[in-house]
């Protein structure tokens, strides 16, 4: 499979010149750098080290709004660079020689919080003295106590960041700028609704807020205004929110009144389509916990070395997965709802959905895991027949999809 990105000496910036990118992150028109969006130095320095180059539709209107200070939600479709954008914001904004706590960043779920930390820090490598850490649950609270005393921007999920702040250990008093990433499912009925409101009323009143997400529900616009002075509104290609490099097709399997028997009939398919498919690496989405294990020994034993994540496993196995997936030790990973947002491994060219999705909201977020930041990626869902068959008409009747039927075994999709 090559060589490991990790172990490479510096491939990123080459890597993202003569990687293929589709139109929804290229601007023709637009300008070669991110000169042009008067960022500091060390902010620009640390864009360009860590492949960013030219700035994608929404990091180019988004960026200047959120650098005047102003309240801003920005919607555009998973793999646009979205975590680029409050990274760059939050990064030019900081005051280094201020070791309090400037900006706190909730996500919602710990790998995600994970990845923002690994973006920021990135970006943020010619900042001299930054200290940006994360704060998630399944790690010591007397750790993260420890990190503390000096912490420019604080990461974490929002169970985790209550706590502390309960505890005294995070001092808001100096907090400037709050952002919520994935803030639909945060800002969810019984989700974190509740700790996100907590934290809000002990930040200062004349902070700046930033909520991103790929999709804009009634319900997150009216919690959102609640929290926000008259937000600016940045929204891209809301009417098309697939990913233009992202082909999508699904496959009508058999339906059994067993659900080991479905599943086993997937699990057939899902091996014929890795045979018969070049891919990189994939991802593959499953309903139900207790079979995503199962299909990782299946798939391990016929050759296809697996992962498996989900929420039953501890922080460090489901980071320890996620890990090996980014650094290319697995070529499949089998998950359940747990990663289907934000998880940004560049080598997943091919997402699977062994069941569809429970709504379209998920659906747009686990196919937004392949033919991430303009490359090219294949989406694949096994439906039953009937049922699933008309969940999946639905999601792509709403999303106004361009779906395919998946062709048959001497037929090519590539």
């Amino acid at each position: 499979w090559g060589q490991s990105k990790m172990d490479a000496p510096d491939p990123v910036p080459s890597m993202a010149e003569s990687w293929l990118r589709t139109r929804d992150v290229l601007l023709q028109e637009g300008p070669e750098d991110f000169g042009s969006l008067l960022l500091s130095v060390p902010v620009l320095e640390g864009l360009k080290a860590a492949g960013f180059l030219r700035p994608s539709p929404v990091q180019l209107k988004a960026i200047p709004l959120g650098r005047c200070g102003l309240d801003l939600i920005v919607q555009a479709k998973s793999g646009t660079g979205k975590t680029c954008v409050f990274s760059t914001i939050a990064l030019d904004s900081l005051i280094l020689e201020n070791s309090v706590t400037q900006i706190l960043v909730l996500a919602p779920t710990r790998e995600i919080a994970v990845q923002i930390h690994a973006v920021i820090t990135t970006i943020g490598i010619k900042m001299e003295g930054l200290e940006c850490h994360v704060f998630i649950g399944g790690t010591p609270v007397n750790q993260d106590k420890m990190r503390l005393k000096k912490c420019h921007i604080a990461v974490g999920s929002p169970g985790r960041i209550k706590q502390l702040i309960d505890l005294d250990y995070l001092n808001t008093s100096s907090i400037r700028l709050f952002i919520l990433d994935e803030a639909d499912k945060l800002l969810e009925e019984g989700s974190f609704q509740e700790q996100v409101n907590w934290i809000y009323s002990s930040l200062p009143a004349n902070k700046q807020m930033l909520a991103v997400s790929a999709t804009y529900p009634e319900s997150l616009a009216n919690t959102l205004a609640k929290y926000m002075r008259e937000p600016t509104f940045v929204k891209l290609n809301s009417t098309d929110p697939s990913l233009l490099g992202l082909k999508q097709y699904y496959k009508v399997v058999n339906s059994y009144p067993l659900p080991h028997k479905t599943f086993e009939e997937k699990a057939e398919h899902l091996q014929e389509l890795f045979r018969k498919i070049p891919f990189n690496q994939a991802l593959v989405f499953s309903n139900l916990h207790s079979r995503a294990q199962h299909l990782a020994d299946i798939l391990s034993s016929k050759g296809f070395p697996a992962e498996c994540i989900s929420g039953s496993m501890n922080q460090n196995q489901r980071l320890d997965a996620m890990a090996k997936l980014k650094q290319f030790h697995c070529r499949v990973l089998i998950s359940t709802d747990l990663t289907s947002r934000g998880i940004d491994a560049e080598k997943v060219n091919l997402v699977v959905n062994l069941d569809v999705p429970l709504d379209w909201e998920t659906y747009m977020h686990r196919i937004g895991r392949a033919g991430r930041f303009g490359t090219l990626g294949l989406a694949v869902t096994y439906c039953c027949r009937g049922e699933e068959e008309n969940m999946m008409m639905k999601i792509a009747q709403k999303c106004n999809l361009h779906l395919l039927s998946l062709p048959g075994k001497n037929d090519s999709c590539t």
